[in-house]
């Protein structure tokens, strides 16, 4: 028997219709249903991954998947949760075949344990020092993401770039609710640790993950 996803908790919204479209073979109503969340996907893809040219790849590999799938879209979860979670199946491919070739297996998953949160964190001092405060801030909560480890990265990214609810991020990227506010505390000291070793050259960077911390109750 189908479902009438039109029916399921939440009611309808105004997806809905281009869904089934879309799930009929309408490409028109496929571009006009996953127009709002390419760019999504792609910031998503870059922050993980790290690069323009994977980002642009994976984002394609999305959308890809996501027509091939959409048939078997019943509405179980919200259009936007599936869409993420396609996209961080897609980026964690990506960073598992990287990983294999360079340094072994990544584990998305498992236990959290002592295992290493941060990387190599690109060098903030080269940044030139007429750049407007509010660029100099977003630049640096960039640097400070890319230097985590992939899975760190992945919750905050989702969380800060995305602007995901912890329910979201959970539902995305298939972990417990608990694993997400875990993870995020986790980075969020590393990164304020890296912070408050550049803060004595630029002070103002002192209140930025210290004041997001603190708005989502992780100080």
């Amino acid at each position: 028997m189908a479902v009438d996803i039109t029916k399921l908790p939440g009611g309808p919204t105004r997806e809905w219709p281009l869904i089934k479209r879309s799930q009929k073979g309408d490409a028109a109503a496929f571009e006009e249903l996953v127009f709002p969340y390419q760019q999504r996907i792609y910031n998503i893809a870059l922050r993980v991954l790290g690069e323009t040219e994977d980002a642009a790849d994976a984002t394609q590999e999305v959308l890809l998947k996501m027509y091939r799938s959409l048939p078997n879209f019943r509405g179980e979860a919200a259009f936007s949760t599936w869409a993420y979670r396609i996209t961080i199946n897609v980026c964690r491919d990506m960073l598992r075949r990287g990983y294999k070739q360079k340094e072994g297996p990544l584990d998305f998953t498992g236990n959290d344990g002592e295992e290493e949160v941060q990387r190599e964190v690109a060098d903030y001092s080269s940044l030139p020092e007429d750049i407007l405060v509010e660029q100099e801030n977003e630049a640096y909560l960039h640097a400070l993401i890319a230097g985590l480890t992939p899975k760190y990265r992945l919750v905050v990214t989702l969380r800060e770039i995305s602007g995901l609810g912890y329910q979201e991020i959970a539902d995305a990227a298939e972990i417990s609710l608990g694993t997400v506010k875990s993870r995020l505390n986790r980075a969020r000291k590393c990164m304020q640790e890296k912070l408050l070793r550049d803060a004595e050259q630029y002070p103002h960077l002192r209140r930025l993950i210290v004041e997001r911390g603190a708005d989502d109750g992780l100080r």
